[in-house]
């Protein structure tokens, strides 16, 4: 059989894995019960289904999500059902982008294959979705992978398109905007060509925004960068800074502690191609100027992280050694990440959201679960497991493929 169709029944098999993760997860994690099982946000997006202006200021900056779930909700008459069958879509076409980006950057079938299971076993990535459906996070992170996929790959018609909808799924997604223009510039593309492809999405963006303010004028705005510059303020918290570096390092499960362990290896990649630098650290400065939804914003690295583990997974150590930190990796996601295990309130804010918890604010318990030592104990876990990472299977250097033409 020829590699392009090796790979793609590979890719499909790894998209239909990741939403039978999915389906599993749906069945241990349960589902949040808070207004009719709608969550707090979802309560917006799901009035927005019967008009983009029946929601927040904030979420209707948003549209295109509810949007494209407005058929499913059509049929199933039941928004809840709607944004849970849409969900499996999303992640279904996610696990595709993720293997097509992958496949960009490295052959290694094996590597792909970690890397699916352990992304589609994560919080932000799957369970998240599990226990909370009403919300557009899979299908915004759906959307943004395939702009980034299209930018590396081409063609250069359905990147335009792609980072259009990428704006319109989630506002900050105009950061694929800057990684665009930051490769094509670096592969010295003519300016006007860099214009005609990006300025539409960054003229969507912002006559969208105007539209949005205007319409909600007198009840709220969008949230500015006056806002953002004030949640800065959260990191006089020492607490709050080690979240933000436990949710960077684990975000992605063993994946992205796998990343981070060799972090000379993506570095050094990102010299040569730095629109994954600049992508990163524009999701990297949102999440810290964000509120205490920490990870909800870094789950938007996971173009980026997906082709750091390939070029790192490259230069792995001696074959011997790819077993040990295949296991390390997979052990890592099943105890950072839970995937298997029941949620209910209480865990979900504090495993997921224990900065509320410490703000001892709008956490609807009637008593607080205890932050220590359960958290003590997983900033020391996390630590050994970098530590493993790094020591048990180090880098060799490998020749790197011209332009990720791999």
């Amino acid at each position: 059989m020829p590699r392009i169709g090796r790979n793609l029944l590979v890719n499909a098999a790894l998209a239909v894995a990741a939403v039978l993760l999915l389906v599993l997860m749906e069945r241990v994690t349960g589902r949040i019960a808070v207004n009719e099982g709608r969550g707090w946000d979802g309560v917006d997006y799901s009035n927005m289904l019967n008009g983009w202006d029946h929601g927040t200021v904030n979420t209707a900056l948003r549209p295109l999500i509810v949007r494209v779930n407005r058929p499913a909700y059509r049929v199933l008459k039941d928004p809840v059902s709607a944004f849970r069958a849409m969900n499996f879509v999303y992640i279904g076409v996610l696990g595709f982008a993720i293997c097509l980006l992958f496949d960009r950057y490295s052959s290694d079938t094996a590597a792909k294959s970690l890397l699916v299971l352990n992304l589609f076993a994560s919080i932000a990535v799957a369970k998240y979705v599990a226990f909370y459906p009403v919300l557009i996070d899979a299908g915004a992170i759906a959307v943004v992978t395939l702009a980034i996929y299209f930018m590396v790959a081409g063609p250069r018609a359905a990147a335009a398109v792609a980072v259009v909808a990428a704006v319109l799924a989630r506002e900050f997604a105009i950061a694929t905007v800057a990684f665009g223009v930051v490769r094509d510039l670096r592969r010295r593309v003519p300016v006007w060509i860099v214009a005609s492809t990006y300025a539409p999405a960054i003229v969507v963006f912002f006559v969208w925004r105007g539209h949005v303010t205007q319409r909600f004028a007198g009840n709220s705005v969008p949230v500015g960068l006056s806002a953002l510059i004030g949640n800065l303020e959260y990191w006089r918290d020492p607490f709050f800074a080690a979240l933000f570096v436990y949710f960077t390092l684990t975000v992605f499960g063993g994946i992205s502690l796998f990343v981070i362990a060799r972090c000379g290896v993506a570095l050094r990649h990102c010299l040569r191609e730095p629109e994954w630098a600049v992508y990163s650290a524009l999701v990297l400065a949102a999440a810290a100027m964000g509120d205490a939804d920490l990870w909800r914003y870094l789950a938007y690295l996971l173009p980026a992280a997906a082709v750091l583990f390939a070029v790192c997974a490259r230069q792995a150590a001696l074959p011997r050694r790819h077993l040990v930190a295949a296991a390390i990796v997979c052990v890592a996601t099943v105890v950072t990440q839970r995937p298997f295990q029941s949620v209910d309130l209480s865990a979900y804010f504090l495993d997921w959201f224990p900065y509320y918890v410490r703000q001892g604010e709008n956490v609807p318990l009637p008593t607080l679960p205890s932050l220590w030592p359960v958290w003590g104990w997983r900033f020391l876990m996390t630590a050994g497991l970098l530590w493993l990472l790094a020591v048990l299977a180090p880098q060799r250097e490998v020749a790197e493929p011209v332009d990720s033409q791999h």
